[in-house]
């Protein structure tokens, strides 16, 4: 698919770059009330300022796993890329950033292997943004790599998690930053979908340009272009005027033109040889287009038959879509990765990220507000052994099945604080001592506690299932030949009508 964007140029070259700056309004010195400035450097503990005057931070408080690593002053690249933090256990381990007001931001994960194990082996694995894929992540000996995503918060917090997918390869980071962009910025696409960049490109500069020539901080890489072009700049100055489109910086003094009024601009895609959905945002005029492309895909800026002057742009954003039924979630709580962090830490087995299941059903209603979030944490039959650590602040369980292993001790009370909680399993396991108050008397609770050696209860509010060492023992004994009886029955129902 061949594209062409035909444009008028009619206006000699002072006056291009006025109109430039006028149909942007006259975008400069762009001081911005950014909320949040974040950098970064994994791994780290020591504060550092970088050339470009942006303040670097170390991670320890941001991440509570992981083991930081150095690289060989040799094999760096960049500073920030002299330390990193490898996850060498769990499946799944996240930074959790607070704090943070509900808007629209820009997060920026960088990695450079660097082989700081000595392997030369450099791993790929997954990583996740507030409870949502976003992209697997392949590195390299030598090359340093970032992604970036921009997207519009759901609460008060960003979470970024890198997931182990191959045995072996460990998942690691380099960098990790958040910036605040004004609520105008990128709002052509709908809130709910995220826009992950696939190039920003600066078209006749010959440095990349980011902080401080653009104070949000996005990178804005050279730019590629056939040989039919040829850089100029100019030396407008540019003001900041509300309503700006993505308030263009210092790239707007720079451009790429056709060497001839006769011929076009061969513009540099390097798309995938699949076809993706991308958003374009052009900024040489308000244009942007949402469109289908793949490596078939070429863009040419082809002047009309009018145009006194060349074709030029100035600079380039081409951002991914996900696909339509890829919403934003609403992630994870942060409350509920401590409570599974817990659990992973008392149980080692669940450390390998297969044992613990936890469901996320997001359940739409009328108007945006109305989502449910339902968690059901099935750890039946693992060969869990030892008492169970305090997972009280995952208050939106409410299912826990524990059935069918050796758990020991008292049954913990803080479960009966657990606002949601409707089914509590607790069968053939090994507890000890009564059942707590706050279960047993418990509103609306399905308390399972058959097969518990020693274990006492009082039933009250609750509906509780559980072995008696007395008389309960026949009662028992006739609802499971009951429940056998009926479901033989109804076995043999569904046989004779599939037989029919």
């Amino acid at each position: 698919m061949k594209i062409h964007i035909f444009l008028d140029t009619n206006l000699g070259m002072a006056s291009r770059w006025f109109l430039i700056s006028l149909v942007f309004s006259l975008c400069t010195i762009l001081s911005t009330s950014a909320d949040v400035f974040i950098s970064i450097d994994c791994g780290s503990s020591i504060p550092n300022r970088d050339e470009n005057g942006i303040t670097w931070v170390g991670d320890d408080k941001y991440v509570q796993s992981g083991e930081s690593r150095s690289i060989k002053p040799l094999n760096s690249r960049f500073s920030v890329a002299d330390t990193l933090r490898v996850f060498t256990t769990r499946n799944k381990n996240c930074y959790h950033i607070d704090s943070v007001k509900k808007g629209r931001v820009l997060v920026r994960a960088s990695f450079y292997y660097g082989n700081y194990d000595g392997k030369s082996f450099p791993p790929t694995f997954d990583i996740h943004f507030d409870g949502n894929f976003w992209t697997t992540v392949h590195t390299s000996n030598t090359e340093f790599y970032y992604y970036e995503v921009t997207y519009v918060l759901k609460r008060e917090s960003i979470s970024v998690c890198l997931a182990q997918t191959k045995p072996g390869q460990f998942p690691f980071i380099s960098a990790l930053e958040v910036r605040s962009l004004e609520s105008s910025m990128y709002n052509y696409v709908n809130d709910s979908y995220p826009l992950l960049v696939w190039k920003r490109v600066a078209f006749g500069s010959n440095k990349v340009l980011r902080y401080q020539d653009d104070p949000y901080d996005r990178l804005w890489n050279i730019g590629g272009y056939g040989n039919g072009s040829i850089p100029v700049s100019g030396d407008s100055i540019f003001t900041q005027r509300p309503h700006v489109m993505d308030n263009p910086p210092a790239v707007l003094r720079n451009a790429i033109t056709a060497k001839t009024l006769n011929t076009s601009v061969e513009l540099l895609m390097g798309f995938p040889s699949y076809e993706i959905n991308v958003f374009i945002n052009w900024y040489f005029s308000e244009v942007t287009r949402a469109i289908a492309v793949s490596s078939n895909t070429t863009f040419s800026l082809v002047p009309t038959n009018v145009s006194t002057l060349p074709p030029l742009i100035n600079a380039l954003e081409i951002f991914q879509l996900p696909e339509p039924d890829d919403k934003l979630t609403d992630g994870t709580n942060k409350k509920d990765v401590e409570g599974l962090a817990s659990l992973q830490e008392r149980f080692k087995l669940l450390q390998s990220g297969q044992a613990i299941l936890v469901c996320q059903h997001l359940i739409h209603g009328i108007g945006s507000n109305a989502v449910l979030i339902l968690f059901r944490e099935l750890l039946n039959g693992y060969g869990l052994s030892g008492s169970l650590p305090d997972f009280s602040s995952m208050d939106a369980l409410q299912t826990i099945d524990v059935q069918n292993n050796s758990l020991q001790g008292p049954i913990p009370d803080f479960l009966g604080t657990l606002p949601n909680l409707k089914i509590l399993n607790f069968a053939d396991n090994q507890f000890n001592g009564s059942v707590p108050a706050s279960l047993s008397t418990k509103k609306g609770l399905n308390l399972t506690v058959s097969g518990i050696l020693g274990c006492v209860h009082q039933m009250r509010h609750a509906t509780i299932s559980a072995a008696s060492p007395t008389n309960d023992k026949k009662k028992n004994i006739l609802e499971l030949l009951f429940a056998a009886i009926t479901a033989s029955i109804f076995v043999l129902l569904i046989d004779e009508d599939f037989s029919v």
